[in-house]
């Protein structure tokens, strides 16, 4: 077992960065979804078929 330094350069992981980036991908995202929601496009489409009426 090595009690030292390995030699390899330790590369930066870059969270603040990735923090960051989820966390504008989420606003945009949901930004995105109620424009989308407000603008009709996420309704439930009318159905294709006919309901018989009746009436009594």
């Amino acid at each position: 077992m090595t009690t030292g330094p390995s030699g390899r350069r330790q590369e930066p992981l870059y969270v603040i960065p990735m923090a960051l980036a989820l966390i504008l991908a989420a606003i945009f995202g949901a930004a995105f979804g109620l424009v989308w929601h407000a603008a009709g496009f996420g309704a439930k489409a009318e159905s294709a078929t006919a309901t018989p009426k009746t009436d009594t």
